[in-house]
């Protein structure tokens, strides 16, 4: 009989466990469940912030689509410090540009900034936003932290957890109010687990709510779909905790040329040692508005003042350079043209020239080219470079940046 018990009492002990362990696999399928649920609604709420209700819809040759909005009702606006905020729909004034030399042996030709409309244009009053599928955010949500953002108006794309920079930067006690750069263009092969940028940094601010505007050219085959040279911009008015995104991510960006938005295809690109192409860009505090323009050969639009706290008046650090990432314990991306830097011919490697910044009277003017610190978020056995300081000619101040990436200690 006592045996009998003993059985017994084993028997209802693994009856016990086994309905346990059956509840705690329904529940723990629930959540999962649940979870997911959670994360499709919060992405459907997302794209309908981004994907406003078009006048016209262009599918372009490069397979983006873009809607044309209404400028009055594009995402910008639906930032709640940007209820009442007036477009302003060009720069009060632009800074002087510098001559250029005619040069006969000139290398430089410009590259164009293309949405692909073939014969099409979006109708006088709108502006091309390109749209934004749910697969673009669930590929970068596989890339990139928190980017589900607990913030109504911010969907924040941190960098990818394994990045690194080559970077010159300058900073002084005087005021930045922009900076510009020709920057050549190239094409990268990338995975869709790595990105690449060449780009100019305007910032101020203390580290944890730091302000930064970052434009340039850039590979992002998870954020865009492909592995094209694309322009962007990014902004940020805490250092990525709640604020900022990339391009018209989240709102903030207003749109303001009806040919040429964020995400636009770059070309023609550099082929090495045969042609050099490249891009102008700039960014510059308008001294009426406060807005932050960004500027190529067109004028695209602007950040505006009332989204920052500490680039509200001015910058205190510009950088230029490149930055590449990819998830973690995954190869490095190529930088720039993909090639270690040199300055004996710029036929091969990736270059910024005619590096400035804008001053307090709108002028554009040569950076100070002593005392430059150049860092590295890792060694030089992946990427590198390499400060020229004013070299002249065409060049002036000038800079040369990139690799090949790989496994980086």
């Amino acid at each position: 009989m006592e045996f009998s018990n003993v059985n017994l009492i084993v028997f209802l002990v693994l009856i016990f466990f086994i309905l346990i362990t059956e509840s705690q696999s329904v529940y723990g399928e629930k959540s999962r469940i649940l979870k997911r649920e959670k994360e499709d609604w919060e992405l459907e709420k997302q794209l309908k912030i981004l994907n406003k209700k078009p006048t016209k819809t262009i599918k372009t040759e490069f397979g983006d689509t873009i809607d044309c909005i209404d400028i009055y009702k594009q995402p910008a606006f639906d930032h709640p410090l940007l209820k009442n905020h007036k477009i302003q729909m060009v720069p009060s004034s632009i800074p002087e540009e510098t001559t250029r030399k005619n040069i006969s042996s000139s290398i430089y030709r410009s590259s164009n900034i293309d949405n692909g409309f073939r014969n099409e244009k979006c109708p006088p009053g709108t502006v091309p936003i390109r749209r934004t599928k749910k697969e673009d955010l669930i590929n970068t949500q596989k890339l990139l932290p928190n980017t589900i953002a607990s913030h109504p108006n911010a969907y924040t794309l941190s960098p990818m957890n394994n990045h690194v920079i080559s970077i010159v930067e300058f900073s002084n006690t005087k005021a930045f109010f922009g900076a510009t750069a020709y920057m050549s263009v190239h094409e990268l092969k990338l995975d869709n687990n790595q990105f690449s940028t060449a780009q100019i940094w305007i910032k101020n601010g203390p580290d944890e709510e730091v302000n930064s505007i970052e434009f340039g050219w850039m590979v992002y085959p998870a954020l865009f779909g492909d592995s094209r040279t694309r322009l962007f911009g990014y902004w940020t008015a805490d250092n990525q905790k709640e604020t900022g995104c990339f391009d018209v991510l989240c709102p903030g960006f207003v749109q303001v040329d009806s040919d040429v938005s964020l995400g636009a295809i770059i070309e023609p690109l550099s082929v090495y040692g045969k042609d050099a192409w490249e891009l102008p860009v700039k960014v510059y505090r308008d001294p009426q508005t406060g807005n932050w323009w960004l500027i190529t050969d067109k004028t695209i639009g602007y950040w505006p003042k009332e989204i920052f706290t500490h680039l509200a008046n001015n910058a205190s650090i510009i950088r230029f350079g490149g930055v590449a990432g990819a998830q973690p314990q995954m190869p490095a991306p190529p930088m720039g043209n993909g090639y270690f830097p040199q300055l004996q011919d710029f036929l091969k490697t990736a270059y910024m020239r005619e590096m400035k910044y804008i001053d307090e009277k709108g002028h554009s003017v040569n950076l100070n080219p002593y005392g430059v610190p150049t860092k590295h978020d890792i060694t030089q056995d992946c990427y590198n470079i390499l400060f020229a300081g004013n070299i002249g000619w065409d060049y002036e101040i000038t800079m040369a940046f990139g690799g090949p990436g790989g496994i980086c200690p």
